[in-house]
């Protein structure tokens, strides 16, 4: 909403401006509130092609082509200092009916040249860097304060976000973050685009800071945020977390009775990688469902969510995990598996008993196997709670003495709120841990069976922020809170709000690579539970 005025603020503003020039010169005022037709005039205006105007539908050349068009025009009559340029695009809404309305100033020419006028110096260079730097810095401040483009690189969401969607995420609905590492290169993230080598400095650090938001993070929202598991990172191996190898590493040096060496150390030689620590604002953007706010209680039993002891909204495409017995007269075979996957939408991930399969299917697709020739039984498929079938070795809290969870009997568990007071002991600690070191920045030490904060003994500690429980809606394909825990409210970076373009690598022809289906879908109003 916020955004939408701001928007409208805008093009009024250029408009009411507009209008009145067009008058000037003789064409009609209508011309002004009309798109394309507004665009084509304009450029008429600034002699420069009017086919040009399709660049402004290319998402991100269009803030260099409008920038452009504002400058030049502002140029064409007679206000070329960097003062007006930069008023030109960044107070627009102001300026325009200000330099149209204003009597002293009038359109002289395209180039703002008088006849028999010299040209500015470097009047060309000058004009597309001036375009350049306007459109940098508004692009940079919508990036950091009114929206984000995303992109969907992982089935983690699937099929409610798939692969190859694109979104505007956006910042304003939870309150934008003042960055914490103010001194970095504009329109990128944590490294150079390539490389390894980060694009900001930590000569000045921020607290954390956010403006007002427009509403608070909801039950069951779709947000990005930073990875909590990513304060550390292995340069060269950011397909598996930090942590994970490290544990990996000190289970290898156990087996091989090796005390000596440290397992960072293993990890570095092993990965032949460097180790870097990250502020929050750098950490990996993941995408997931909000399924648990600060103060909820969260379980899974046998595959099935519950929130605060009721069963959770469920997607009514997500996709999950479904045992398929066929009649032990059917063999299937790879080509007879290709078919089915095909015909139901499904995800063939292995095998569970004698011609009893798991399939990736949406519920839809799975009711309408039941009854289908040839296959037996239908129901939904779960790692049974005695970990028979799956390891806990990466599983939240990583405690093997109290937790034996996995991802399909999970909890349960609590989301600390704002000032909760947490009770500490060896039962508790390891859920506690990170949040008491990491996000929240004490020093926890553990001494002769007691526990230290900051050098004080305590049993007891009071939370700082609110924690939400983040999972995949295709939860056998996701790496979420079961795996690393709570997600703090300063690692939250905005709601996904709505896809602008979705993209299928995998289709054969480019009528089919585009789903036209999904262009311009507002994803609360149509994967989110009903009001």
């Amino acid at each position: 909403m916020i955004f939408a005025v701001i928007v409208l603020i805008y093009a009024i503003g250029i408009r009411i401006g507009t209008q009145k020039i067009f008058e000037k010169q003789g064409i009609p005022a209508w011309k002004a509130w009309v798109p394309v037709v507004c665009s084509i005039e304009w450029y008429k205006l600034i002699d420069k092609p009017t086919w040009w105007t399709v660049w402004l539908f290319v998402p991100g050349v269009n803030l260099f082509y409008w920038a452009g068009q504002l400058t030049r025009m502002s140029t064409a009559h007679g206000r070329s200092e960097f003062l007006d340029h930069f008023l030109a695009v960044m107070a627009a809404p102001v300026y325009w009916p200000w330099l149209a309305y204003n009597d002293k100033i009038k359109y002289i020419s395209p180039t703002g040249l008088r006849p028999n006028q010299k040209p500015f110096p470097k009047g060309v260079v000058r004009e597309w860097a001036d375009a350049l730097i306007f459109a940098l810095v508004a692009a940079y401040l919508l990036r950091m304060f009114v929206f984000e483009a995303y992109t969907i690189p992982t089935p983690s969401m699937e099929k409610t976000l798939l692969v190859g969607d694109f979104l505007f995420v956006s910042k304003f609905h939870y309150g934008a973050r003042i960055p914490e590492t103010p001194l970095a290169l504009p329109l990128v993230h944590h490294s150079l685009p390539g490389s390894t080598t980060q694009s900001y400095l930590e000569w000045i650090k921020l607290p954390f800071m956010k403006l007002p938001a427009l509403q608070k993070v909801k039950r069951y929202d779709m947000v990005v945020f930073n990875f909590p598991a990513g304060d550390t990172v292995a340069l060269m191996k950011q397909d598996r977390t930090y942590y994970d190898l490290v544990r990996e590493a000190e289970y290898q040096l156990k087996q091989e009775g090796n005390t000596t060496t440290n397992p960072i150390d293993r990890v570095k030689e092993q990965y032949q990688t460097e180790i870097k620590a990250r502020p929050v604002d750098k950490r990996e953007n993941y995408i997931k469902r909000c399924v648990g706010i600060p103060g909820d209680k969260i379980q899974l039993k046998d595959g099935v969510l519950y929130v605060n002891d009721a069963k959770a909204f469920e997607p009514e495409n997500a996709y999950l995990p479904w045992s398929v017995t066929f009649d032990d007269n059917v063999q299937l075979t790879e080509e007879s598996a290709a078919r089915f996957c095909q015909d139901y939408t499904a995800e063939l991930i292995g095998q569970e008993a004698h011609n009893s399969f798991v399939f990736r299917l949406t519920k839809a697709n799975a009711e309408k196997l039941h009854g289908v020739t040839g296959i037996k039984a239908v129901r939904p498929f779960f790692y049974p709670a005695d970990n028979s079938m799956f390891p806990v070795a990466n599983i939240f809290p990583n405690d093997f003495k109290y937790y034996h969870w996995n991802i399909d009997n999970f909890g349960p568990i609590w989301l600390p709120k704002k000032g909760d007071v947490l009770t500490l002991n060896d039962s508790t600690l390891d859920q506690y841990r990170r949040l008491i070191q990491i996000y929240e920045g004490n020093k926890l030490e553990e001494k002769d069976g007691k526990i230290y904060i900051n050098g004080k003994e305590t049993t007891q500690y009071t939370t700082k922020m609110g924690y939400y429980w983040m999972m995949g809606d295709n939860r056998h394909n996701s790496a979420d809170s079961r795996f690393w825990g709570f997600v703090p409210e300063d690692h939250i970076v905005g709601k996904a709000w709505f896809i602008w373009f979705s993209w299928d690598s995998n289709a054969q022809d480019f009528l089919h690579k585009v789903r036209w289906n999904r262009l311009l879908t507002n994803i609360h109003n149509k994967w989110a539970p009903k009001d």
